[in-house]
């Protein structure tokens, strides 16, 4: 999706165990719960009326009991499902629902002697709420006269709500082979997970049943079905169908929304040594639904996550590859439980950021890691847990910054400890080793470890297994040696200063220190074990800056750069990592900053050309300058291939005092053609300047159409204002 041991959680003070969600009494331990019963197939036929809000439905639970002798079986049916009869192998039998759990009474099974327990039912208002309310289990689409193709419904599985409307066992350490016939309008489409067995028409043409199915195993969380009015465009991809869902109208959004759909599939297959291991894959773009949900083969969208051209560069790429990712990590091979779900969330963000990577260049990569930080920095202020736990107060709790941005930069940090080849290595034979199994955390450190021969439990112990961490602070000086200074010594100190009172450790970390010499980047290598250290490293002339860990290879939080002013411009021009180039222009820049340092940040700038993703993502610091001399820059920036970049300029050139040049060019601006945000920002730049001089433009800007209709209020507002 697209949202510690108990001895050591009772060191906590009593203050943060009440911030802390983590803690007791607010969280508990939780384990996978125990089966009577391995679950081999589950068949499903539900039959939807849209009118009523209501379904329908029989579930067949295919299941070999594991023990001789069990004679009650559990599997779960939420409340909002009125069970009508049960059969075992076609002989009806007592049963007793409570909550979700349905007790079917079955006499002595035999182990491994596979049963049929046969489920009727149908659905029934809940609480006071009409079934299919909550956004969870079952939902119904909201409907609105501005638009008649909102219409339909979806299920949303995880973490234990497909047995809102389908009764089965419903928790992931247990996985099996599912199929679902569901019937609805014949006007709609039904798109499930699996593959499309069949589609048939009633005898009256009034109702259409779809019939898909999954013949590997898979967790029931992941089970899926989406239904309504759909604008659909199929395609194919090394034998593997391609299905491309929106609601009806929105078809012409498809390709910018999905056209790298086939890039990501064979860029993850290959580095993965995994090809994609479905026969089909779907985006379906749904109505009120919010994120992603990697449904196997199936993956649900929010509608309002479609994208169109004029947004900027493949704007939903971040999160297609995100739910991409999963049907390898948590589809494939699914978490046994909740407490080790980074094994599904981390991977797929740290994925996201790969494709970056690959697909947008080494700038988008270091941004995406810098983001996850930054992401996970905030949430770290209110609690710190393990990634790994079964401590917690409920699934959703796991959903966290810890479980996806912070799992992402420790995966990161394990790449770069290990390289690529070792790195990728390992996750080949986790992938290959525990396909369709639920697994924990430790088999992840086996297959790593085996692929590799590289012990990875001290990673694990600290990384995984422990809240926190490293909180890094450091300085340099250096020591002329010689009668000419033309040698010397660099003497860096570095701190952790992280708070270790929660479990949080002092770090063993190998770290890259960069300095800068000789027109180049130099390499010390030191590790960093206590708290506080200092090191003495041979660096010959004094270093023009100096980086601790230059390439940025490891989670760790740096609250404040102690740069010397005169290293400013070199980490501008060339640090290899461009969070940090970003750091220092926005150091150099700020405040009141002098005509010769404008000028290296404007050619800087000028340099930085890249299409998908610049280093210099933040320029108001020249922006905010408002200096006239800048003009020329600024017209010439809108020319830059970036839109964000496009969107920036016209910020720029919107800070200065109005010409008849720049009107006229801003005013050129506000079309059809142009990126959104580049003619968001002409319109609020002529409106203020001169909104009434400008009203022609603004009343043409009514017409123009986005998708968020962004553009119609803008010009609207400007409006108002003159």
């Amino acid at each position: 999706m697209n949202l510690r041991p108990l001895a050591l959680l009772g060191l906590v003070t009593l203050a943060f165990a009440q911030q802390n969600p983590f803690a007791p009494p607010r969280a508990r331990l939780h384990y996978a719960p125990d089966r009577t019963c391995d679950l081999l197939h589950v068949a499903i036929e539900v039959d939807v009326n849209w009118d009523q809000k209501s379904i329908t439905g029989k579930t067949v639970n295919t299941m070999s009991p594991l023990r001789d002798g069990v004679e009650e079986v559990l599997i779960h049916a939420g409340p909002q499902l009125a069970i009508e009869s049960v059969k075992l192998d076609g002989r009806t039998v007592q049963f007793k629902h409570e909550g979700r759990e349905l007790r079917v009474m079955t006499g002595k099974l035999a182990k491994g002697k596979p049963v049929k327990i046969e489920t009727a039912y149908r659905s029934r208002s809940e609480s006071g709420r009409p079934f299919g309310s909550t956004g969870n289990g079952w939902h119904w689409i909201r409907t609105s006269e501005a638009d008649p193709n909102r219409i339909g419904f979806w299920v949303q599985g995880w973490s234990e709500h497909n047995s809102e409307w389908a009764p089965t066992w419903d928790y992931s350490n247990d996985l099996a082979t599912s199929e679902v016939k569901c019937t609805v309008p014949a006007e709609w489409d039904v798109i499930g997970h699996g593959s499309l067995v069949s589609q048939k028409l009633s005898a009256d043409k009034k109702r259409e049943t779809f019939h898909w199915k999954l013949d590997q195993p898979h967790a029931t969380y992941l089970m899926t079905i989406v239904g309504g009015p759909f604008d659909i465009k199929k395609d194919r991809w090394e034998g593997v169908d391609l299905w491309y869902v929106v609601p009806r109208g929105s078809g012409y959004l498809i390709d910018d929304s999905f056209s790298d759909t086939k890039a990501m599939l064979s860029f993850f297959s290959k580095v993965l040594g995994v090809k994609y291991p479905w026969a089909k894959y779907a985006q379906n773009a749904m109505y009120d639904f919010g994120g992603g949900m990697e449904n196997v083969s199936a993956t649900t969208l929010g509608e309002g996550s479609l994208t169109e051209a004029r947004d900027g560069y493949m704007r939903m790429s971040s999160l297609n590859s995100h739910e991409l990712a999963h049907q390898w990590f948590g589809d494939l091979v699914t978490c046994k439980d909740w407490g080790d779900v980074w094994l599904n969330e981390s991977f797929a963000t740290f994925f996201q950021v790969l494709w970056f990577e690959h697909s947008q260049g080494d700038a988008a990569y270091q941004w995406g890691i810098e983001d996850d930080m930054q992401s996970y920095f905030g949430e770290s202020r209110r609690y710190k847990r393990p990634i790994s736990t079964k401590m917690y107060p409920n699934a959703d709790s796991m959903l966290d910054s810890h479980s996806y941005p912070k799992g992402a930069v420790v995966l990161h940090t394990l790449r770069k400890q290990l390289g690529d080849e070792a790195f990728f290595a390992g996750l080949n034979r986790y992938l290959t080793l525990w396909k369709h199994t639920p697994v924990e955390s430790a088999q992840l450190r086996r297959a790593m470890t085996e692929a590799t021969g590289i012990e990875m439990e001290p990673f694990w112990a600290q990384w995984i297994e422990k809240p926190g961490h490293p909180v890094i602070e450091y300085d340099w000086s250096w020591r002329g040696e010689g009668p000419d200074a033309s040698a010397g010594t660099m003497i860096l100190t570095v701190k952790q200063l992280q708070d270790t009172s929660n479990g949080t450790p002092i770090y063993d970390i190998p770290v890259k220190v960069g300095f800068y010499s000789s027109g180049r980047w130099n390499v010390a290598p030191i590790r960093v074990t206590k708290a506080e250290e200092t090191f003495e490293i041979k660096v010959g002339p004094r270093p023009g800056a100096v980086i601790f860990d230059l390439h940025h290879e490891f989670l760790r939080e740096i609250p404040k750069l102690n740069w010397k002013a005169e290293e400013w411009a070199t980490i501008m021009q060339h640090a290899p990592n461009a969070v940090d180039r970003q750091a220092a222009f926005d150091l150099l820049v700020a405040g009141s900053p002098t005509d010769a340092d404008v000028r290296l940040a404007v050619e800087q700038v000028r340099k930085d050309t890249d299409r998908e993703q610049p280093v210099f993502r933040n320029l108001n610091g020249l922006i905010n300058a408002a200096k006239p001399e800048l003009r020329e820059f600024w017209t010439g920036q809108l020319d830059h291939p970036n839109m964000d970049r496009q969107a920036a300029a016209v910020r720029g050139l919107g800070r200065l005092p109005a010409d008849a040049a720049t009107t006229a060019k801003l005013r050129t601006l506000v079309n059809d053609k142009a990126p959104i945000q580049v003619v968001l920002n002409a319109i609020a730049a002529l409106s203020a300047w001169d909104a009434a001089g400008n009203k022609d433009v603004f009343e043409r800007a009514k017409t123009i159409k986005d998708r968020r209709g962004r553009i119609a209020r803008a010009a609207e507002q400007a409006l108002a204002r003159g």
